[in-house]
């Protein structure tokens, strides 16, 4: 296979974490379009038999480009590499392809002249929404191009069943990293006032995080008294995090760390998500997974999440404070926080009004067919407009 048919692929394949899941789908994507994806990083996967099958070769790719990588060293291969963008459009430079490509998720909107120069000199930028595609517009960079992240369809479906315990709890389900961002405090002190009125319900989380030195920051909010422990076995004690903000044991399970294609059969447990992030420069990879499960999800209306809004049926949190910034490096435009007495107010609705609110998951279902990681990652392909 000829250079032209390569692309690095520089950040880890994983199935435990967004980037890492958008990584795979985009190297299935590559190789049924005739191109073989190689993987810069170490893997961490856990996939079904024919996933396996297929990926095998980008696999091998990647382990044979690596054997040629001097650690500390820069090196420079002869086709595109993707590289991940963060926040100030950084990366690791220390593979460089010809020539790169990007896909960014920022949050911070200080962008300064240099990382408007360093994100303008990559051959196309993908973005991930709306709200992240128009700041950069904005700011004059003319080699972005906004595509949305996907949905596995044979993995987030409606089960009839819904996998529900017999114990008669209404379940909440909130998913994400806990950070400042995603805004757990948010969520859980609404919860919490929902959970005063109707003691029957469960707070169900996914809220571990892989990079515990991240979740520091959630002390940052409004409504945290403290950031979380270190857990047993785990980066983050998420359950001792949550009771010591005054929520009883007895309303609460952590999930913990789970392969992507096991939690929908957890996430099928719940009557409703609960989705508060501060901020999203993308569109929220496990709020699209409730809605394609058709769990009723109450999203706040802010970033990327406002691309969901706009063409998915779902409860939106409208009442969004500002967030104020910690210094004039803290890029906060288009940030909100969601109020936690809207966020009771919904739940109120989800719990009091549950055939009105399975129509609206079943409405969300239909809509999220059109969001295929299949159908997504074919339009990125294309929009990095390969040789």
């Amino acid at each position: 296979m000829t250079h032209q048919a390569l692309l690095g692929i520089n950040w880890t394949l994983s199935s435990f974490h967004g980037w890492g899941i958008l990584g795979v789908n985009l190297a299935l994507a590559l190789l049924r379009a005739g191109r073989l994806p190689v993987p810069l990083a170490e893997t961490s996967l856990s996939l079904g038999e024919d996933d396996w099958r297929r990926i095998a070769p980008a696999l091998e790719a990647g382990e044979e480009i690596r054997k040629l990588i001097t650690p500390g060293q820069r090196f420079q291969l002869g086709f595109p590499v993707l590289q991940p963008v963060g926040n100030a459009m950084r990366w690791d430079e220390a593979i460089l392809g010809t020539p790169d490509l990007g896909v960014t998720f920022f949050e911070n909107t200080h962008l300064d002249k240099d990382a408007c120069l360093r994100g303008q000199s990559l051959g196309k930028l993908i973005t991930g929404s709306k709200w992240a595609d128009a700041i950069l517009t904005d700011l004059g960079f003319s080699n972005t191009a906004l595509r949305y992240q996907g949905i596995d369809p044979s993995l987030y479906f409606p089960s009839p069943s819904r996998q529900k315990e017999k114990t008669g709890r209404f379940v909440v389900f909130s998913g994400g990293k806990l950070e400042f961002r995603k805004g757990q405090d948010v969520a859980l002190e609404g919860f919490k006032r929902f959970h005063a009125k109707h003691p029957d319900s469960l707070l169900l989380t996914a809220w571990q995080n892989p990079w515990p030195g991240s979740a520091a920051n959630i002390a940052r909010g409004r409504y945290a008294a403290s950031a979380p422990e270190a857990g047993d076995g785990v980066p983050l004690d998420v359950e001792g995090w949550v009771a010591a903000h005054g929520l009883p044991k007895s309303a609460h399970q952590e999930i913990g760390f789970v392969a992507h294609g096991l939690l929908p059969d957890l996430m099928r447990r719940a009557d409703v998500a609960l989705m508060t992030s501060r901020a999203e420069s993308g569109t929220n990879l496990v709020a699209m997974e409730a809605l394609a499960l058709g769990l009723p999800t109450i999203l706040s209306a802010n970033t990327g999440h406002l691309d969901l809004i706009e063409t998915i049926p779902c409860l939106p949190l409208r009442r969004q404070m500002s967030v104020t910034p910690l210094s004039a490096e803290d890029g906060v435009l288009g940030w909100g926080e969601s109020d936690p007495d809207e966020i009771a107010e919904l739940l109120g609705q989800a719990y009091d009004r549950r055939d009105a609110m399975s129509e609206l998951g079943k409405r969300a279902t239909e809509a999220m067919q059109d969001w295929t990681w299949e159908k997504r990652m074919d339009q990125m392909i294309g929009a990095l407009e390969l040789a």
